[in-house]
């Protein structure tokens, strides 16, 4: 029985499948089951990812811009003088709906853009290993991971976890679930996170060359760090840890903020 509605879901967005231009894909994923919120899982080998928020029921799913080899490199293929080229399907996008999970694919890497367009309650997890990714007015679970490449939130709500290799993060949230936890994280790259003014959390700060700044008022916990020792000659060790500890407005949401190259800015929503 679940195998046949997966088909199901399949027929309805095969059916649904046009050209959104000449250079791009298009799909249109049908609301089936409105009673629970949605999650949009995409997974690239390159490309970036762009997600808005909309006012309509329908996951819509538009494969733009260019794939496979760039033209001046087709240019340069010599040995195919006096031949015509015939053109391969542009992308490979497969799209795949079950129990209200909306599962977006590619079949090869590609320097185009994903663009997706959703109910504003739709959790999200989307992941590209080359591009940048953005998300607008999304109320839900977002697990965004980029492995080289920015990450932009703007007016999001409800709980982030966001990493990326070599890129700067920036993100604005309206709203925080307070029964989820909050992660941002990047190897090399600037974080930037604007949060409610009346955000509660217990906070952890690390860059390792860098520097943080805040906005909202800070109770400071210890930086000390005593590790036991149960050796016969007595030892212990104290390392003092370049991670900041501290409460905001009493406590509340575990939060953790850390960069190994790049500068922390926790600001606050006016």
């Amino acid at each position: 029985m679940k195998r046949n509605s997966a088909l199901l879901g399949m027929t309805l967005m095969m059916c649904s499948l046009a050209p959104a231009q000449d250079t791009g894909e298009r799909v249109v994923v049908p609301a089936r089951n409105t009673t629970q919120a949605r999650k949009v899982d995409v997974n690239l080998m390159g490309g970036s990812i762009t997600v808005k928020a909309y006012a309509g029921k329908e996951v819509i799913v538009e494969a733009r811009g260019s794939s496979g080899r760039p033209e001046r490199e087709r240019e340069r293929d010599k040995a195919a003088e006096g031949m015509r080229r015939l053109d391969l399907p542009a992308r490979g996008l497969s799209v795949e709906e079950e129990n209200n999970v909306v599962t977006v694919r590619m079949q090869r890497a590609q320097n185009g853009e994903l663009v997706i367009s959703v109910p504003p309650d739709t959790s999200l997890k989307l992941h590209t290993m080359h591009g940048e990714i953005t998300v607008e007015g999304v109320k839900g679970e977002l697990d965004i991971n980029s492995m080289n490449g920015k990450i932009n939130l703007a007016n999001v709500s409800g709980s982030v976890l966001a990493n990326t290799m070599n890129g700067t993060m920036k993100i604005s949230m309206d709203a925080v679930d307070a029964n989820k936890p909050l992660s941002f994280s990047s190897m090399n790259g600037t974080i930037d996170v604007t949060l409610p003014a009346d955000f509660k959390a217990n906070v952890k700060l690390r860059t390792d060359h860098g520097e943080v700044y805040s906005d909202f008022d800070f109770k400071l916990g210890g930086g000390a760090i005593t590790q036991k020792n149960d050796s016969s000659d007595g030892k212990f060790k104290v390392t003092m840890d370049r991670t900041i500890s501290g409460t905001i407005n009493g406590g509340g949401t575990e939060a953790t903020f850390k960069t190994y190259n790049g500068t922390i800015y926790l600001r606050k929503k006016k």
